[in-house]
């Protein structure tokens, strides 16, 4: 990731985080998913999921290395799966290096769909928090495929979930899936 605003509206520099990579087109199909960090400048997938919802994980707090280790208030290292279906999950405000984090359990929730594979991560240009993160792991999934792959609208999803000082974002882009995404 290179460090420009995405955000001109706003004073400022802000740099898109992303923090969920989806990939669609896996219908029916058993996957292996995995990563592979190629540096040690980067992070690590944190999880792994079949859904099309990313949900928000934040620290308790940015202070100190012990508060960025422990969840936030009612933050799941692994969600729920009952009813959202949603996007993205979790308080869409910025927050600040100092508060404490605290969401509801209803916004740490994803249904299972097997047409996607959710891996959570956090890769930016400038991260507010540590000077790791500029390189994103290496992700993959391993489907059977009985065909070529095609083009599919909206197959691949990068999304910002205001882990920290941000909002939500989404960008959506065309990309090859096995069934429909």
């Amino acid at each position: 990731m290179i460090g420009i605003d995405h955000d001109n509206t706003l004073a400022g520099t802000q740099y898109f985080q992303a923090n969920d990579l989806v990939r669609g087109g896996f219908s029916g199909l058993e996957v292996n998913a995995g990563y592979a960090l190629f540096t040690q400048s980067g992070f690590p997938v944190f999880r792994v999921g079949r859904t099309f919802t990313s949900v928000q994980h934040r620290a308790l707090s940015y202070v100190t290395a012990w508060d960025r280790a422990q969840d936030g208030v009612n933050y799941l290292d692994l969600p729920t799966k009952t009813s959202v279906t949603v996007n993205i999950t979790g308080e869409n405000f910025p927050i600040s290096s100092t508060a404490i984090a605290s969401t509801t359990l209803a916004t740490q929730d994803a249904m299972v769909n097997d047409n996607w594979v959710d891996f959570t991560m956090e890769v930016t240009s400038v991260d507010a928090d540590t000077s790791a993160g500029a390189v994103s792991p290496f992700t993959y999934i391993q489907a059977p495929c009985a065909t070529s792959p095609t083009v599919k609208t909206g197959a691949i999803r990068l999304r910002q979930t205001a882990q920290e000082n941000t909002t939500f974002k989404e960008i959506i882009m065309d990309g090859y899936a096995i069934g429909t995404p």
